[in-house]
């Protein structure tokens, strides 16, 4: 496969500034390989997450090999990284149109493109646009061309919490969406997060529920008790748990 612009400059970066961390099994050395290569208004729409079942996962049948996997992943956008699948940009769009966000929270900025996606959905869908923070270690691989006004980029070492500002957190005004695809100690930065959440905050899990091993299962508790519910318009649209997010659509209530 030839490398577009975007996963040249990406992998290039990666390997410069962070030799360290493109060892077999990192995010980033995963990155790298990818450029090889309901009705809204239903009254149960809102579920706990221990009333979900994981039998029903359509996992198997969206990823049914690896070679697939990396193709529905290694999306572009505006010749940057996007690594969303199609069903998920369709909820994403949706689910921006209809609550409006102020703010959204990205964990896992990768090249920037998803960051630079975000920020054009919004400045599209939202009749008062809000901003896009993007988190990562790995800043240095953000490309150049990943630039709008309404879109930050935050050097933040997501394995420790208190490298976040907890100040600017406080101010991002509400509601929000919190996506977690950085694939780091991710239920220790939601109970981080979720300090800062309020009613009709929206927070998504990338990836890792698919696991449905049992760490997921546990935070999911955890999840629950901090009052989210998992939103079924969204893990179910397309089939049930059809998404990279199964039972991870998650809204404060």
């Amino acid at each position: 496969m030839k490398l577009t612009s975007g996963y040249k400059a990406f992998c290039e970066a990666a390997e410069k500034n962070y030799p360290d961390q493109t060892k077999p099994g990192g995010n980033l050395d995963w990155a790298i390989a990818l450029s090889s290569v309901v009705n809204a208004e239903s009254s149960d729409r809102f579920a706990k997450p221990s009333a979900r079942g994981w039998e029903s996962f359509f996992h198997a049948k969206l990823f049914p090999s690896y070679s697939t996997k990396v193709g529905a992943l290694a999306m572009t956008y505006k010749g940057l990284m996007n690594v969303k699948t199609p069903f998920d940009l369709a909820l994403y769009t949706r689910l921006i149109w209809e609550i409006q966000p102020r703010t959204i929270l990205e964990l896992g900025s990768l090249q920037g493109g998803s960051g630079l996606w975000f920020a054009d959905q919004m400045s599209i869908l939202c009749e008062n646009p809000g901003n896009v923070h993007s988190f990562d270690l790995n800043i240095k691989c953000i490309h150049e061309s990943a630039k709008h006004p309404n879109l930050t980029f935050h050097e933040v070492d997501l394995s420790d919490v208190s490298t976040f500002d907890g100040d600017l957190l406080a101010r991002l005004p509400h509601p929000w969406i919190v996506i977690d695809d950085a694939h780091v100690q991710i239920f220790s930065i939601f109970s981080y997060l979720s300090r800062f959440a309020e009613t009709g905050d929206y927070y998504v899990f990338e990836d890792d529920p698919l696991r449905a091993d049992r760490e997921i299962s546990e935070g999911l508790r955890l999840v629950e008790q901090s009052g989210f519910l998992v939103d079924t318009y969204y893990t179910d649209a397309f089939g049930t748990n059809l998404t990279c997010a199964p039972n991870a659509w998650l809204r404060k209530s």
